[in-house]
């Protein structure tokens, strides 16, 4: 196995398996009585934040579901800590952002990742029979 065909390291599986771990951590620690976790949760954003970025990492700076995850980690943060109505002012923003990861993307475009899996795989080929042919000249008892 050379270098390009190594799998990454930093992935959004892994991410999303350590943000599970995370979250089953603080739930053990609160319900073991050791700590009162609950207000950990309320930084929920920073999954959905790290998860974008590795969606960044793994198809480029313009990847337009890592801006997708980082816009909802953003306006998960808004609505969490910004005062109330703040999200209801700036959803334009979102809007801007959008359009401009777009409009980069299509000036520069990405180039192409081939698939992982096709949703539909060519049938398989036909296995080789031992039974005679309809045309072959064996006798038939």
């Amino acid at each position: 196995m050379n270098a390009q065909e190594r799998p990454r390291v930093f992935s959004a599986k892994l991410i999303l398996g350590l943000a599970v771990i995370a979250v089953g951590l603080i739930l053990l620690v609160d319900s073991l009585h050791w700590f009162d976790a609950w207000h950990l949760l309320a930084w929920w954003p920073v999954a959905l934040a790290a998860f974008g970025l590795a969606r960044m990492a793994e198809d480029g700076p313009l990847s337009l579901r890592g801006h997708i995850w980082l816009a909802f980690a953003a306006a998960g943060f808004i609505s969490q800590f910004g005062p109330w109505g703040l999200l209801e002012r700036w959803w334009p923003a979102f809007l801007i952002w959008g359009g401009a990861v777009v409009t980069l993307r299509a000036i520069f475009p990405q180039p192409k990742r081939p698939r992982r899996c096709q949703r539909n795989p060519p049938p398989p080929s036909p296995a080789v029979s031992c039974d005679p042919e309809p045309e072959s000249t064996q006798v038939k008892p």
